[in-house]
């Protein structure tokens, strides 16, 4: 797929996570189902806005052919931080997040994508 289907891809999800979270929080009761469907469109939200920056920004800095190479980039970075970004508030709710778990969650998921970007250059 062209980049210019990955952004559109993001800017849709993004889109429909950002009207799903309005929609749960002023119509709806806090309840557990719920919160969980607050924390499946704030991932949704994450992966359609971490797909367009991504799909920009490796546009610019990238080696040549980096989308041919890799096609599954865009959206395994978007997961990445949709995941980082859903565990971290599943963990505040929980009044279980500190600085130490923020950075051991975030170092994980960098040497993961570090890992994928090193064995995609052979």
């Amino acid at each position: 797929m062209p980049l210019s289907t990955w952004i559109a891809i993001g800017m849709t999800s993004l889109g429909v996570g950002v009207v799903g979270i309005w929609y749960i929080v002023m119509h709806t009761r806090p309840t557990e189902l719920m919160q969980v469907f607050f924390l499946t469109m704030l991932a949704v939200a994450l992966v359609g806005l971490t797909m367009v920056a991504a799909g920009v920004l490796n546009h610019r800095w990238a080696r040549p052919n980096w989308l041919r190479k890799d096609p599954l980039r865009l959206l395994r970075e978007g997961v990445s931080v949709a995941l980082f970004g859903v565990l971290c508030s599943w963990l505040q709710k929980e009044g279980l997040l500190s600085l130490t778990i923020v950075l051991i969650i975030g170092g994980v998921l960098m040497l993961t994508e570090t890992f994928f970007l090193t064995r995609g250059r052979e």
